[in-house]
């Protein structure tokens, strides 16, 4: 069990968008059209652009409740409404958010957990959660100390060349002093976080580590399209600027593939104990190992290995804390570091610090 699970409050949306590129998961897993992918359930997007790559099944894990209430939010809300209604119902336009909400037909337990929210009906469900607040405080001060227009511009740029000079002017003393006061380990703690996610957290300096990697982004990979700095920022600068299973044209493939998808409440051990050995091919893992020890993450990795089938592989992030399976289980996980390196290095959900591609050896 990991400091999170023991410790966190499990009755709160901590997610409602996801913060990890969608593009490292489909590239790193290799996702094909007979794998079973087991995902981290969190706001459920990754799940879904999972699903558009067509594997035979998804299953969506999550211990918290409330993670679980947004994914079969989500799912429900794209069984049954139009393409605008859902994104309204998300936040991404207008409309009567409540009405809407009104008209979908949800299990009890999902039901009670969002009759419970208005005021996150109300907002858009993709702003509900700990984090999105959080990087909205920051996205408002962050317009009010730049330039006017400046960080509109930086978005809709394609030219690392001019990202770079124009980030210049955008980073001012002010600015970055905003920044750091924002995400620094104490303020992420009490308002961004949970503090349980924090435990192994040994960075002497964290805002200083995020500042560098939004520096790098900025200047580094192209801004245009990339909708995780967009979020940052604020919000999605245009709908067809958005993860693939917003997009118009993905959404009625995307409602036909929903039945290859299962939602299963509770622990990484308990959903791969819930099939037989080898069933689940792939494995989506977010930054699970963030959270638990070097004994329950190398616990975790042999259990893995165990149960998933042979040359299957999984994927995973290191934000503040550096994981990878121990050198004991060589024998049973390989990383693939090229890949992962490669595919770290063109990551445009900027935060993290590594991102780990490992394949399950032949028994």
């Amino acid at each position: 069990m990991s400091a999170f699970t023991e410790r966190a409050r499990l009755d709160e949306i901590r997610y409602a968008r996801v913060w990890e590129d969608h593009r490292l998961v489909e590239e790193g897993l290799a996702i094909g059209a007979e794998d079973h992918v087991l995902s981290l359930g969190s706001a459920g997007c990754n799940v879904l652009n999972v699903l558009l790559r067509e594997p035979r099944a998804v299953t969506a894990v999550d211990v918290s409740p409330a993670q679980i209430a947004l994914v079969r939010l989500k799912l429900a809300a794209i069984a049954q409404l139009a393409h605008r209604d859902f994104l309204a119902l998300l936040g991404h336009v207008t409309a009567d958010r409540a009405a809407i909400y009104e008209r979908l037909d949800l299990d009890e337990t999902t039901r009670a957990f969002w009759d419970a929210r208005p005021d996150a009906i109300a907002a858009g469900v993709a702003n509900a959660g700990r984090l999105e607040r959080y990087f909205a405080g920051f996205a408002e001060q962050a317009r009010a100390l730049s330039p006017p227009g400046a960080i509109d511009r930086l978005l809709d740029l394609d030219d690392v060349a001019a990202q770079r000079a124009l980030f210049a002017e955008i980073a001012t003393p002010a600015f970055e002093a905003a920044f750091r006061a924002k995400y620094n380990q104490e303020t992420m703690a009490s308002e961004g976080r949970d503090p349980s996610q924090l435990v192994f957290v040994r960075e002497a300096d964290v805002a200083g580590f995020f500042w560098e990697r939004l520096r790098w982004v900025t200047s580094a990979l192209p801004a245009r399209g990339n909708f995780y700095l967009a979020s940052f920022f604020g919000g999605y600068r245009a709908l067809d600027r958005v993860p693939p299973y917003l997009l118009r044209e993905s959404y009625e493939r995307l409602r036909a593939l929903l039945p290859r998808v299962t939602v299963f409440e509770g622990d990484l051990d308990a959903a791969l104990a819930s099939r037989p050995r080898g069933a689940f091919t792939k494995a989506c893992l977010s930054d699970v190992f963030e959270y638990m020890s070097d004994e329950a993450a190398a616990k975790l990795f042999s259990t893995l290995a165990d149960r998933i089938r042979p040359n299957g592989r999984i994927c995973y992030w290191n934000l503040l804390v550096p994981r990878a399976s121990p050198d004991s289980l060589r024998d049973a996980l390989t990383p693939l570091s090229d890949l992962s390196r490669t595919l770290w290095q063109n990551d445009r959900s900027w935060f993290y610090r590594a991102f780990h591609v490992e394949q399950i050896r032949s028994r």
